[in-house]
């Protein structure tokens, strides 16, 4: 009785834990992906150009998004590590350091944006009316990447040590700005002029504004752990840089290599035709949705990482991660279900050519074939190792079964035999299904539990 009632209370502190740090990443999540969705419903009104057009100049924001990712998942690695050893006086040092080297990064997109759009745009499209629409969404949408970066920064660090509640809010206010200013200036709406694709771009750079000044005056103005004078933000030196890189560097090439790997991937789907490119964007944006519960997971499975490292804690460890994996793989069963079941009422609110509405169709039903996989993939990659330090790994994993396999698959596929697209998103399985083979031996090992700091 003494031994059930210790797993019960082990149990209970597990699920405290995990679900104290997911469910607002996880309730975030959501909100972006279902106003993500919205915003894709009116932009959609404006027809399968304009869908397209967005679809592809996100194409950027989706390789800047990524870096910025990879970066600051390198910083949240120390800032979880720090935050479980109470050594804040360092964590500042990495936090100022994360968001020095994004801003540079974040500094080239915006220059790629505003000042040569049309030679990155017309790689993906030569229809006049996408390739216009387009460009003018990046010089807009392209105002807003600097503040991106630094509230990435923000976020994990937030989330690094245990105030997962703060980005919610944040991201609620300005998630739901960035609707309202959709309908308002998409359709011209209560008074306001009538933008199309260029009020999309606008109510982005505005919601972002907002959404940085509430993270911004959370760590900074208010009393945060987080909080920090410029001085102590930029109180790194070269040792740390270095130890910084030896960690992120592997993180960074993680996600520009996956991303640019997902760009071939756009850039095969969009050779197949409008028609087909657009029902890949609204299957990915619909897909988006019913992943929150993965990402929370995920990014709860690497701070809790993080923190028991720091602390030393290496055996409750391996008991939270055999957990959390069990749990992943029945949400990823749960999903797919939910996807089959959603699938159809959702895309009865788009406005699309019937053609174009079987084969988006068609795509969701495939797609849930791998998510069980696709979940305790990013789990082990994004979650385990990259929370555990073993970020060397993650990238080999990710970029060998990408490269070596995804990319090469899909491209023949459609760039050669120019198959259907429902036969060229099977072909994108097979990355899926090599990572799972390199990831789990590596699990079993627990090489990946490394401490940082």
């Amino acid at each position: 009785m003494q031994m059930n009632t210790k797993i019960s209370l082990d149990n209970q502190k597990f699920y405290k834990v995990l679900f104290t740090i997911a469910l607002p990443i996880i309730v975030q999540n959501f909100l972006s992906s279902s106003l993500n969705m919205v915003d894709n419903l009116m932009i959609g009104n404006l027809g399968e150009e304009s869908i397209a057009a967005v679809g592809q100049a996100n194409q950027l924001f989706f390789l800047f998004t990524l870096m910025s990712f990879g970066l600051n998942s390198g910083g949240a690695i120390f800032f979880s590590q720090y935050h479980g050893s109470e050594d804040y006086k360092n964590l500042k040092k990495y936090l100022g350091m994360t968001m020095v080297i994004g801003g540079i990064i974040a500094l080239f997109f915006t220059f790629i944006a505003l000042v040569i759009p049309e030679k990155i745009m017309s790689l993906y499209s030569q229809d006049p009316k996408v390739l216009s629409e387009s460009v003018n969404y990046l010089r807009i949408v392209g105002f807003s990447y600097l503040l991106s970066n630094l509230s990435f920064t923000m976020i994990f660090a937030l989330r690094s040590t245990t105030q997962a509640f703060v980005p919610m809010i944040s991201s609620i206010i300005g998630l739901g700005t960035n609707t309202f200013l959709n309908y308002c200036l998409i359709n011209g709406a209560f008074g306001f002029p009538r933008l199309e694709v260029r009020g999309a771009a606008l109510a982005t750079l505005i919601a972002r504004i907002i959404e940085f000044g509430i993270l911004f005056y959370i760590v900074f103005v208010k009393k945060n752990i987080l909080n920090a004078s410029l001085k102590e933000l930029l109180s790194f030196r070269k040792p740390n840089i270095s130890k910084y890189l030896i960690v992120a560097a592997p993180v960074l090439l993680n996600e520009t290599f996956w991303s640019l790997g997902i760009l071939v991937y756009n850039y095969s789907y969009a050779k197949l035709g409008v028609s087909a490119f657009a029902a890949i964007q609204i299957q990915n944006t619909i897909t988006q949705l019913f992943y929150v519960f993965s990402f929370g997971i995920c990014n709860a499975a690497a701070i809790i990482t993080g923190n028991l490292i720091g602390k030393g804690d290496i055996e409750t460890l391996k008991i939270y991660a055999r957990k959390i994996i069990r749990l992943t793989f029945f949400i990823g069963l749960g999903t797919s279900v939910l996807i089959l079941i959603a699938r159809n009422p959702i895309l009865s609110l788009y406005k699309l050519e019937e053609s174009t509405r079987e084969t988006t169709s068609n795509l969701l039903s495939l797609i849930t074939i791998m998510v069980p996989i696709r979940f305790l993939n990013v789990l082990f990659v994004v979650g385990l190792f990259r929370g555990g330090g073993d970020t060397r790994y993650s990238l080999f994993a990710e970029t060998a079964s990408l490269w070596f396999v995804g990319v090469p698959m899909v491209s023949i596929a459609a760039l050669y035999f120019r198959l259907p697209v429902e036969y060229v998103l099977l072909c994108s399985f097979a990355e899926e299904i090599v990572k799972l083979i390199i990831c789990y031996p590596r699990y079993r090992s627990h090489k990946w539990i490394r401490r940082i700091v």
